[in-house]
């Protein structure tokens, strides 16, 4: 396929323009002459209006000289090719022609076969740097098609603590996001339930786009802060603080967004939402825990009501300067707990039971009422977590019961221990659940899709999970990475069809995802052990043998 370029010629001898015209319509007519000038003046304003793709200069011309008009033609045009060309060959002029990124310096009288050659070769690279520019516009059009998905990605690892401080930061900065958010709000719509089993399912998304377009109209105010839809019913709101400067408080400007926030989905929709807030993150790495501290708090609409804001310091336990247990210590044992680490809950919950019975042996009761601190710190850390509510309930119950009537030291240590570990089997039984539940639904959808163009990031988009995560999650609870459970759905689907129908291999490849038969045919051999031709022989054979 021919390249489309314009070509300007300069010179200031009309017969020397007319006959590099004539050689161009002869050997090469698909480039196309767009203009002849006679001086470099002339040439500049025509490049400028023109602007073509090459440009033959003659170096000695009146008012203005080839080299002069090159320099201009370069700052105006930095990609047009320049090919100087004079009578003279003196050295300086070809060095001044480099010096201005000149293609090539010719010597007049021009050999046409090398003009052609020349012009051949700067048209094979202006081909293939717009084949470069195309590609590069085409993937750039592709990533802003692509960025909401990245930033739904984004704000999910930031609220489920998936990512690293220098990597939130790298990845704000690919997203435009200038301020890291250090706060973290959870807006739920009350009796989403009840309103799900009367309303369709486009119903339903079209109520939850209302709600989500109202709570963006809500935080507009508030520079930075971004919004997601991260379950059924359930919005994250994150928010940088940069703005407030030393003489706001962020938990009132929290607390007064929220109330905005109520205010504008009541006025815009026929629902209502409550309004989680988690505490201060001092680390963008610390925002799950934010995030975890809103969950918990927007829970306690159950017995407060909805269409309101609940703050976690309203409801929830933390630290505070005077309280009897190690602060650090408690802070990382609730870490683990509400992560469902058993191990690294039952390390930390032991150094702080030593340092406990070291300093209070001597007085039972204080040390008692200690305990059972730990414990409401533990099981408010599992709900955090995610564990069964009721399961929790008891088991705290059951400690406080316990520990009342326990007077041995070593028997109040080793059930309290078994008591936190409880709760932490608890919140990794909760997790392994959902996790296999969003495993569950990612395999349907392959199986599903198996003969599409599958890729990690669509399967992980289906499950409102980052591809990074996914990847991570669906290998540990499957066994085996993505790409090989994929292969394996394709390999099961085309031995069926191997063994049932007259297909060509061909059809079948292309049946079960693979657009390659070659391809395919290679991938079934190192997986099966006979290419599909011999499986079909073989495992027809057997196949019609067991039938019979």
């Amino acid at each position: 396929m021919s390249t489309e370029i314009k070509i300007l010629l300069v010179d200031d001898e009309p017969l020397e323009r007319q006959a590099m015209r004539f050689l161009l319509a002869r050997e090469r007519p698909h480039y196309q002459v767009a203009a002849e000038a006679g001086n470099g003046m002339e040439a500049v304003n025509l490049a400028a209006t023109l602007r073509p793709d090459i440009v033959f200069l003659d170096i000695k011309m009146p008012v203005m000289d080839g080299l002069t008009a090159g320099r201009e033609i370069r700052s105006l045009l930095p990609e047009t090719r320049l090919i100087f060309v004079s009578a003279y060959g003196e050295f300086d002029y070809a060095r001044e022609a480099v010096s201005l990124g000149a293609s090539k310096y010719l010597l007049k009288p021009v050999d046409g076969e090398e003009m052609i050659k020349l012009l051949d070769e700067l048209a094979a690279d202006i081909s293939a740097t717009r084949r470069r520019q195309q590609e590069t516009a085409r993937l750039k059009e592709a990533l802003e098609e692509m960025k909401p998905l990245i930033r739904l990605g984004f704000i999910m690892d930031l609220i489920n603590g998936n990512i690293a401080g220098a990597e939130a930061e790298s990845r704000a900065l690919f997203l435009g996001i200038t301020s890291l958010p250090r706060l973290a709000l959870l807006v739920d719509i009350d009796n989403f339930a009840s309103l799900a089993r009367e309303g369709t399912e486009i119903e339903r998304q079209l109520l939850k786009q209302r709600v989500k377009e109202s709570i963006e109209k809500a935080t507009a105010g508030w520079p930075g802060a971004l919004v997601a839809p991260v379950t059924r019913d359930e919005f994250a709101v994150l928010l940088p603080l940069d703005h407030l400067g030393k003489e706001r408080d962020p938990r009132r400007a929290a607390i007064q967004l929220g109330e905005a926030i109520c205010r504008q989905v009541r006025q815009d929709t026929e629902v209502t939402v409550t309004v989680g807030i988690g505490r201060l993150a001092e680390r963008v790495t610390d925002l799950a825990r934010s995030y975890a501290e809103a969950a918990a708090a927007a829970e306690f609409r159950l017995l407060y009501g909805g269409d309101q804001v609940i703050h976690a310091d309203d409801v929830t336990t933390r630290s505070r300067a005077g309280r009897s247990l190690p602060v650090q210590e408690e802070q990382e044992l609730a870490q683990a707990i509400r992560m469902g680490e058993r191990e690294l809950a039952y390390r930390q919950a032991s150094n702080i039971l030593m340092k406990l019975l070291l300093e209070q042996e001597r007085r039972p009761a204080l040390l008692k009422m200690k305990l059972l601190e730990l414990v409401a710190l533990a099981a408010n850390a599992a709900l955090e977590g995610g564990a069964d509510p009721e399961a929790v309930s008891n088991l705290t119950l059951a400690a406080s019961s316990e520990f009342l009537n326990l007077d041995n030291l070593a028997a109040m240590r080793q059930r309290l221990l078994e008591r936190l570990m409880d709760l932490a089997d608890q919140v990794a039984a909760s997790r392994e659940q959902r996790n296999s539940s969003l495993i569950d639904r990612a395999s349907k959808f392959i199986e599903a899709n198996f003969s599409q163009d599958l890729t990690l990031e669509e399967v992980a988009q289906q499950v409102y999970l980052s591809p990074c995560y996914f990847s991570r999650l669906f290998k540990q609870v499957k066994g085996q990475n993505f790409i090989d459970y994929l292969t394996r759905v394709r390999l099961r689907a085309a031995k069926e069809l191997l063994l049932n129908t007259n297909l060509p291999v061909a059809a079948i490849a292309e049946r079960v995802g693979y657009h390659d038969a070659r391809y395919f045919s290679q991938v079934f051999k190192k997986q099966e052990g006979y290419t599909p031709s011999v499986f079909r022989k073989i495992g027809g054979a057997k196949f019609e043998g067991s039938a019979g």
